[in-house]
């Protein structure tokens, strides 16, 4: 899938002077988490979203130093924290080093960008022009419309298991449970010792994934950590 599959056309945008006020406006009555600012051209030159609005003296929220931490702060990030709590227009709190992503870029590419960049959204453009916006609930969007279950294409008890095993076999903590897993009429049986819950829940969401299978049931051990008794212990004088 790509950024044309699922971003969002219908935008609202602002210039780079639009009242800060007005822009709050806008995000509460469109859902949105950001809006992106455009200049005379319609060419996107940065985004405001709901971050900046999060240390604002209206609310009380701006950030104050005591007077070590202002000692050892630099006087260019006192101020540029001073004029984002006070700011007024899009202009002075907007961020301006976006990242370039057009309609052809994947969305694994997406997703890298909008945690490197610490985003929620991020603008789509195509020679510079706005085409719309991808935010991280269109992730969620996006994995809402493929996760649902699709027909069994392997729907033997062998080939469920030999799918199973396949994909145990290809990480380094699941080769072990080869003789530990059988199954019947599509429910996938788990013997043996696992170590934690976490690796109970890796077998389990392994074999939920498979095609074709029913039921997980749980007959695995959990080894418990080996207690040896203070009597036996060995202690090293120093």
């Amino acid at each position: 899938m790509k950024a044309q599959d699922i971003l969002r056309a219908d935008v609202v945008a602002v210039s780079a002077d639009t009242p800060l006020p007005e822009i709050a406006d806008l995000l509460v009555q469109h859902r949105a988490c950001s809006v992106p600012v455009l200049d005379e051209e319609g060419c996107v030159i940065g985004i405001v979203s709901e971050d900046d609005f999060l240390h604002r003296i209206e609310t009380g929220t701006e950030r104050r130093l005591d007077r070590l931490a202002a000692f050892f702060t630099s006087h260019a990030v006192q101020q540029q924290a001073y004029v984002r709590s006070r700011a007024l227009k899009a202009c002075d709190i907007m961020r301006q080093d976006l990242p370039l992503i057009t309609p052809d870029t994947a969305l694994s590419e997406i997703v890298e960008t909008l945690e490197n960049h610490n985003l929620n959204s991020a603008a789509v453009t195509k020679d510079g022009r706005l085409v719309g916006m991808i935010s991280r609930n269109d992730m969620v969007r996006a994995y809402a419309s493929v996760a649902h279950p699709c027909a069994p294409t392997a729907e033997d008890d062998r080939s469920i298991r030999d799918a199973l095993l396949a994909e145990l076999d290809s990480y380094s903590w699941g080769g072990r449970f080869k003789n530990a897993i059988f199954v019947t009429d599509g429910i996938v049986h788990l013997w043996g010792h696992v170590a934690s819950p976490t690796e109970l829940a890796a077998l389990r969401i392994a074999a939920e994934r498979i095609p074709g299978v029913r039921h997980v049931h749980d007959h695995t051990v959990s080894i418990k950590p080996v207690t040896i008794p203070e009597e036996h212990q060995v202690r090293i004088q120093t």
